[in-house]
């Protein structure tokens, strides 16, 4: 029996790739590696599938008392998730302020925080959605502003655009 040390070699690679990729998710590079990787189908790699929640949504939260966010108008935005696996990171501006929401999928919600692009320490919490259909989210965001320092939480629904 003949051994080719480059199949060995290249199939050790792989599996070296996937478990790096797997383990930076769960540091503070993992949204960055979603962002970015989100074009791979990752499914085979890890023999998952959750359900897909990429592509166009359009969001919805209350206002959780906040003086800033009293209109409706400026609690609506729209966004792209981007979707690595069970792993899901979108951008959205809100009253001209970039937020950026990371999560995972588990079990039929997605869970994970959110915060303000340009200052983390400032405006960010957490939120839990539960995957009602591919094409509707509908949960609770929980946060504080630096501001004043109280939690606030107020529902986020999500629908999914039709593109």
């Amino acid at each position: 029996m003949n051994l080719d040390i480059n199949v060995i070699l290249t199939g050790l690679a792989a599996l070296v790739a996937v478990l790096l990729v797997k383990a930076l998710l769960d540091f503070s590079l993992s949204h960055h590696l979603v962002k970015w990787l989100s074009i791979i189908p990752a499914r085979s790699f890890f023999r998952d599938n959750p359900l897909q929640l990429k592509g166009r949504w359009t969001q919805y939260w209350g206002g959780a008392g906040s003086p800033n966010f009293e209109q409706a108008l400026d609690r609506h935005g729209h966004t792209e998730i981007k979707q690595f696996g069970r792993y899901c990171y979108a951008e959205f501006v809100a009253k001209n302020r970039a937020y950026r929401m990371f999560g995972q999928i588990k079990g039929g919600y997605l869970i994970g925080e959110w915060y303000d692009e340009s200052d983390k320490a400032a405006y960010f919490g957490v939120f839990e959605l539960r995957i009602v259909s591919g094409a509707r989210l509908e949960g609770k965001y929980l946060g504080h502003s630096a501001r004043t320092g109280a939690v606030q939480q107020d529902d986020w629904i999500w629908e999914k655009v039709n593109s």
